[in-house]
């Protein structure tokens, strides 16, 4: 009896022994479980964003209408406050865009190709003094200076598009076709109408208040230096002029020597 005792107490510590070793072996395994797991996400998290970086390359070179739309929705919710409403209309509107299908004719393409004009004179360094997102508003309204089909640059720091440089768009860039009509955005004076290897034709209308509007790359000045407009005069006409990759208005709000941005009394 006592021989079997002994025996079994073997056994039991021979039991205890291996599974102490099998805790020991599971215990060393769960870190490298952990690290193999940790590892494999965050190489796949690497690999995802290196073909999102390199998506949105490509779509920037070809200058293709996907990366337009994007960069033109993802410019509306930075630079305005939108409601969840404004923000669900401008996810549909771009994903309806992208999707949309691609049999529209040659002619509708090479249209769709003019509208993207671009460009103008961008400011290398800003301060309160030089430029200004606080939101700006009139008492009197402003009239639209050009029927647009698109904002194709807006305010705010920004890549050119001519010159590929960094640096801080002093206005909005509106794609319209060339020879549309530019109308007098106040009463005013043309202070200056004039042309310059960047800005192309271009006027400067002085307002009541301190406000001066600037109108760029025009294919014709309608308007005289000196003379004085009302509001929705036609003071010019679209063009390419100067530093531009296409007809469009270039379009400034100046309150004394500060750029505000336009499209806070453009779309309000």
């Amino acid at each position: 009896m006592e021989y079997e005792l002994r025996e079994y107490e073997a056994d039991y510590r021979n039991l205890r022994r291996d599974r102490s070793r099998s805790r020991a072996v599971a215990q060393d395994e769960q870190p490298k479980k952990v690290s193999d797991l940790m590892t494999s996400v965050i190489m796949t998290q690497m690999v995802v964003f290196s073909l999102v970086l390199l998506l949105f390359f490509a779509f920037y070179k070809t200058e293709s209408k996907t990366f337009i739309a994007i960069n033109e929705f993802y410019n509306s919710i930075m630079q305005k406050d939108l409601t969840a409403k404004d923000l669900a209309d401008c996810v549909r509107s771009v994903i309806a865009f992208v999707s949309e299908p691609n049999n529209r004719s040659s002619e509708e393409t090479a249209v769709e190709e003019e509208l993207t004009g671009a460009g103008g004179e961008d400011l290398m360094y800003v301060d309160g003094t030089t430029a200004s997102f606080s939101p700006v508003f009139f008492s009197k309204p402003m009239v639209k200076p050009v029927e647009y089909t698109r904002i194709t640059s807006r305010f705010g720091y920004r890549m050119n598009p001519v010159t590929n440089k960094y640096g801080f768009h002093s206005g909005v860039d509106l794609a319209a076709k060339s020879g549309t009509p530019i109308k007098a955005a106040f009463d005013g004076k043309i202070v200056k109408a004039s042309y310059s290897d960047i800005r192309g034709n271009y006027i400067f209308l002085e307002s009541e208040g301190n406000i001066t509007t600037v109108y760029c790359h025009c294919s014709e000045l309608i308007a005289e230096e000196g003379a004085n407009v009302r509001a929705g005069e036609i003071i010019a006409r679209v063009g390419s002029t100067g530093q531009a990759t296409g007809p469009h208005l270039h379009f400034e709000i100046r309150i004394g020597s500060v750029r505000h941005n336009p499209l806070w009394v453009l779309e309000s």
